[in-house]
């Protein structure tokens, strides 16, 4: 009788171990999945490139086929005045704070034409780093040589080293902004740098740098 009790003890036990270990199971599956959820809704260049391949459609379609709302403005002031005449936007939940302002981590800015999409402009602003110098490049110089036609999106940012602040499309080519800086050696200064890439059908065409003068704006008190 004692052992008929022990087997019976026994066999329960089995089963509430199986039973904790599907909850346990279950609660792991629901929370990998929720990660994956905000992951995703925290993509903005995945949304700006759904976005791109409707440049030309309907703005209500677009926004289906991209599952997300456009607004006409953004909560936050400094967003509204980088709008600069774009009529919609759509913008990170998440915020990063360069010199001193939080701002939304990213941006997506929609010129439209007719009710159609014309161009779609994706800021990543985390890569504006903490004082809007953008991103240090621990190699000096990007020598724009290293660009090449026969490289891609994904060539360019690896050869680079890091993600462009900018990227921009419109119906039949796209470009990539890139903002930087590194420490000369012979001045010891601070050299800060956008760079260019134009893509036509998925590769680079062109290349091309201008140099930020970042300090003009400190120098020059007038208003």
């Amino acid at each position: 009788m004692a052992e008929e009790t022990k087997k019976g003890k026994l066999r329960l036990s089995k089963k509430g171990m199986l039973a904790v270990a599907v909850v346990l199971l279950v609660l792991i599956a629901a929370i990998l999945g929720m990660m994956k959820y905000r992951s995703w809704r925290n993509d903005g260049a995945r949304y700006a490139r759904k976005l791109s391949e409707q440049i030309g459609v309907a703005t209500q379609t677009a926004e289906k086929y991209a599952r997300l709302s456009l607004s006409g403005s953004s909560k936050n002031p400094s967003i509204n005045l980088a709008m600069d005449g774009r009529e919609f936007l759509y913008e990170s939940e998440r915020t990063v704070e360069v010199s001193g302002v939080s701002i939304p981590a990213w941006v997506i800015y929609v010129d439209v034409s007719d009710n159609q999409l014309v161009s779609v402009d994706y800021y990543d602003y985390r890569e504006l780093g903490r004082y809007g110098t953008g991103v240090r490049s621990r190699e000096g110089h990007i020598a724009l040589e290293g660009i090449t036609t026969t490289m891609d999106s994904e060539a360019v940012q690896n050869y680079i080293g890091f993600a462009p602040l900018c990227t921009s499309y419109d119906a039949s080519t796209h470009k990539e902004i890139y903002k930087y800086y590194y420490k000369d050696e012979n001045s010891g200064n601070t050299v800060c740098y956008f760079l260019t890439v134009n893509y036509e059908d998925g590769l680079a065409v062109s290349a091309s740098e201008k140099e930020e003068h970042f300090l003009l704006s400190v120098l020059n008190a007038q208003t």
